[in-house]
């Protein structure tokens, strides 16, 4: 974790950005679509709050080092909400960390003016696109996202995007300080307390499951 912070800390540097970096354990799974609305209301049963709208337009940049690691970048953009265009840098998966959960190092920061171009500059290349639409809620520090995953039919056309598949993705995120976080149980007991409507499990966070 402190490697990637002291690789790529100061590319989010300057007083009109705002970084925040942090570790995010997660779990990932699929649900179809006849049960998406019972998911739905089992979580708005334990939420603390209404559900919120998380519509956002993300580009997916990468870049292979020398001794082809893949680093991940990503652009977000809310849709159909005010807010800053968000560029986030994805740390290589832990897979060591622990035998149930990924961990990953989050560095996001907001940015005003050409995220496109300062990736394309630094030696990554755009991957894909897609749009996400979902809601999003949250118990105790724990989100939990059912999102529909929609394809963009040419670069920067969010007019005509068309759903990628008849399932939904979920995740499950929480951000944490170590490791040790007792609260780590509590992600993994709501995980097992979804099934059977959804299995939520370890993934590769560097391989979304998005698709191209």
């Amino acid at each position: 974790s402190s490697g990637i912070n002291a690789e790529y800390g100061e590319m989010y540097t300057g007083s009109q950005h705002t970084k925040h970096a942090y570790q995010e354990c997660s779990l990932q799974g699929t649900i179809t679509a006849d049960q998406v609305k019972a998911l739905h209301t089992r979580l708005e049963g334990l939420s603390e709050r209404s559900p919120e709208q998380d519509d956002y337009h993300k580009v997916y940049y990468t870049m292979k080092t020398m001794n082809n690691v893949v680093k991940l970048a990503i652009v977000k953009k809310s849709v159909g909400k005010m807010g800053a265009t968000l560029l986030e840098y994805q740390g290589l998966p832990d897979t060591q960390v622990h035998e149930k959960l990924t961990a990953r190092t989050i560095v996001k920061s907001h940015v005003g003016s050409n995220p496109p171009k300062f990736l394309l500059d630094l030696g990554f290349k755009q991957d894909y696109e897609v749009m996400m639409k979902g809601k999003r809620y949250k118990i105790k520090q724990i989100e939990t996202t059912i999102y529909k995953v929609q394809k963009v039919p040419k670069p920067g056309d969010l007019t005509n995007t068309t759903d990628i598949s008849s399932h939904s993705l979920v995740e499950m995120t929480m951000q944490v300080h170590t490791m040790a976080d007792p609260a780590i149980a509590e992600l993994l007991s709501l995980a097992e307390s979804l099934k059977p409507l959804v299995k939520l499990e370890k993934y590769d966070a560097n391989k979304p499951r998005e698709g191209k």
